[in-house]
């Protein structure tokens, strides 16, 4: 009896710590770790007459077979964190442009900063997120066409969101600024210790406001399939500021000063679809109007002013089609988008006015372990509001491409599987009215047929820290 009663003291006694054991196992702290990504594309090119390959396109966003190199370099720094503390990731992302050494013989290298944030994960609440810095703040994109329709914004600023197992929702706060004579003037004036000095006479930041929220539907547990709902919603605003010419000093004349007024913009947009379609595959629908200085765009300069040098009567309707199947050996992407857009300008027979269209469609067939062929056929097309000022007709522009390029690939998915290397070569039929969009001089505007051979890289890995 004794012993059985000792033998009994000594479990009781061993399980608080077999327990605590767990506890210290379940508390371990996750240590710090440098996690790095990259996106990135190079392509040498030729259009079969003596000259580098150039895209073809006569829409904001044609195909991306035909696109330069271009490289993202991702540095993401995991700091160390125990369980239920808040969890910190710092992200940097440095872009490069098309100018590399071999193609120029000039040592310069275009770079940016395209991401620069710090995000806290679990603050105070595990759902909850927040992040404050530079960012490329993105959703959905259209692959084909390089395009992100719904939400792609470029801010500096902050933001917060909550993540549920079905709900998502996000809101962002920051400033947009371009180095263009529309925003920033710099000039030198003279100081009142020795020389000039440079002061910004003008600066005007956009400041942007918005907010996004996504629904998934019919999520099961051991199936990625969901349905996809997502609303978006974004105000734009900037101060007025004014701008003196370069030969004036104190802007004394109504001549020397352009005034700009204070001036805003806005977004709606809804997204509506599926993921979880088979290996890989979805599918999403995207509305968006957009009204003021977001019809435009945060990294474009608008254009086609009213009387009062403001942009409030411009529009955008746009509406687009992303999707990916993949099935047996085969896959089928597609992209295609439809956008109407009006300036500001009491003119409504503008060229600058108009529809713009495109279709693409990708199929993949798998050949033999990485070794796949690919085909895509694209349609694109403008209907300007105005008419030809050399003719005083209607015009049409349209370009019909057919790209043909077989892959070596790594990867389970044919549309997705990176890296990959590829020769692809397009041959454009561009209508009359297409080829009188490019300007005199261009080789293009006398080429009814148009080339393009290639043989390019591209790549991404870890992109997802962003």
């Amino acid at each position: 009896m004794l012993l059985r009663i000792t033998l009994f003291a000594l479990i009781l006694s061993a399980l608080p710590l077999a327990a605590a054991d767990g506890d210290a196992e379940e508390k371990k702290e996750e240590p710090a770790k440098f996690i790095f990504g990259s996106y990135g594309r190079v392509q040498p090119s030729t259009d079969l007459e003596g000259g580098s390959g150039r895209h073809t396109n006569i829409v904001s966003h044609g195909s991306r077979l035909e696109q330069p190199t271009y490289l993202e370099l991702d540095f993401v720094y995991d700091f160390a964190n125990k369980p239920d503390e808040t969890d910190f990731h710092l992200v940097t992302t440095l872009a490069f442009g098309e100018s590399l050494f071999h193609d120029t013989g000039v040592f310069a290298a275009l770079s940016t900063i395209r991401n620069l944030f710090i995000r806290a994960e679990g603050v105070g609440y595990k759902p909850l997120s927040l992040w404050a810095g530079s960012r490329m703040y993105r959703g959905d994109d259209i692959y084909l066409l390089d395009l992100w329709p719904l939400d792609d914004v470029n801010i500096y600023g902050a933001g917060a969101g909550l993540r549920y197992t079905d709900t998502e929702v996000d809101i962002h706060f920051g400033l947009n600024r371009l180095e263009t004579d529309w925003q920033v003037q710099k000039r030198e004036v003279p100081s009142d210790t020795f020389g000039t000095e440079t002061v910004e006479w003008m600066d005007r930041q956009r400041i942007i406001v918005g907010a996004k929220a996504t629904q998934y539907f019919l999520r099961k547990e051991n199936s990625d399939f969901a349905l996809k709902a997502k609303l978006f919603a974004e105000m734009q605003s900037i101060g007025s500021g004014t701008r003196i010419s370069e030969r004036s000093v104190n802007a004394a004349t109504e001549e020397d000063r352009v005034t700009y007024p204070a001036d805003i913009g806005w977004s709606v947009g809804a997204q509506f679809g599926a993921v979880g379609l088979g290996r890989n595959g979805f599918a999403h629908v995207m509305f968006k109007y957009s009204g003021g200085l977001a019809a435009y765009g945060t990294l474009a300069e608008p254009f086609g002013y009213d009387i009062d040098r403001k942009t409030t009567k411009a529009q955008e309707f746009l509406t687009a089609l992303t999707g990916n199947f993949e099935f047996w050996r085969m896959s089928v992407m597609v992209g295609s988008y439809a956008r109407y857009f009006t300036d500001a300008d009491p003119n409504k027979y503008d060229n600058d006015d108009g529809w713009e269209f495109i279709l693409a469609v990708r199929p993949h067939i798998h050949i033999h372990d990485s070794l796949a062929f690919g085909a895509e056929v694209s349609h694109q097309l403008r209907k300007p509001n105005g008419i030809a000022p050399d003719t005083a007709e209607e015009t049409l522009p349209m370009i019909t491409k057919l790209s043909l390029f077989p892959i070596v690939f790594k990867g389970d998915s044919l549309s997705y599987g990176r890296p990959q290397v590829r020769l692809v070569y397009t041959v454009g039929f561009v209508n009359g009215d297409a080829r009188a969009t490019f300007p005199e001089g261009d080789k293009r505007r006398d080429r009814q047929i148009q080339h393009f051979l290639g043989i390019g890289a591209e790549w991404w890995f870890n992109t997802e820290y962003r």
